[in-house]
């Protein structure tokens, strides 16, 4: 496999160029799992809403384009009403602690974008074998997410073939009958497709590693400074 195909293997969020972008993914890794940990384990709602904070500054860095930033949060926020509507009403906490998982859901997707926005999967991958993962872990990651679009196709294929054969859905054994033969369909087309991506990766040289994953990160003089300031800006949640 060659270098050729990182293109196809993208988020989408195509942001601007910032310095995040020039950041090798390793370090920004580290950055979001501190992140991560931090607004999981601080109960505190001023350092949740610290973190907040900072999850916003890194989308401003990231240069998100605002249409996804909104697009994403349509998503999270649909989910959230339920959450407000039915939490309040379970006990005399029950406002604070649906605020807190509001801020902390809200902290962790714009730290996860402005990750994702700026690093390829290539990149991330890298970034991953940098960081020790075992490259097995690393190589399913990969297929994981360049297999799953195949995978929706597939389905929707059969499902497509089945309409067109008068199938309609109800609550009958037959549309269950119709399911169950629609899984073992998508499971044997699975199975067939991987055993000829497997031979076709052996006969191209395939040995288990992706020698293209090479870092494209390229730190200018400040980045690293830059870099070093989010790091220690960070550990300013520990104060409140």
């Amino acid at each position: 496999m060659h270098s050729n195909n990182l293109p196809s293997l993208t988020y989408g969020f195509n942001s601007s160029e910032s310095f995040l972008t020039r950041i090798p993914a390793s370090a920004k890794i580290v950055l979001v799992l501190v992140f991560a940990l931090c607004i999981a384990l601080l109960p505190s709602i001023s350092a949740q809403l610290f973190l907040l904070g900072y999850s916003l500054i890194l989308v401003f860095l990231a240069k998100i384009q605002p249409r996804t930033l909104i697009r994403r949060l349509l998503s999270l926020d649909g989910f959230l009403i339920f959450l407000w509507v039915t939490l309040p009403f379970s006990g005399p906490h029950g406002i604070e602690l649906a605020l807190s998982i509001t801020i902390r859901t809200h902290a962790a997707v714009f730290a996860f974008m402005a990750l994702l926005g700026t690093t390829s999967m290539g990149e991330l991958l890298y970034g991953l074998r940098t960081l020790a993962i075992p490259q097995k872990l690393v190589l399913l990651l990969h297929f994981t997410y360049r297999y799953a679009r195949v995978f929706v196709e597939e389905t929707e294929k059969i499902y497509t073939s089945m309409t067109l054969r008068m199938f309609y859905p109800s609550l009958s054994l037959k549309t269950l009958r119709a399911y169950g033969n629609l899984i073992g369909m998508l499971l044997v087309r699975s199975i067939l497709r991987s055993e000829r991506v497997a031979h076709a990766m052996e006969l191209r040289g395939f040995d288990g590693s992706f020698h293209f994953l090479e870092s494209p990160a390229s730190p200018k003089e400040w980045d690293n400074f830059r870099l070093g300031a989010l790091y220690i800006l960070l550990a300013g949640c520990f104060i409140l």
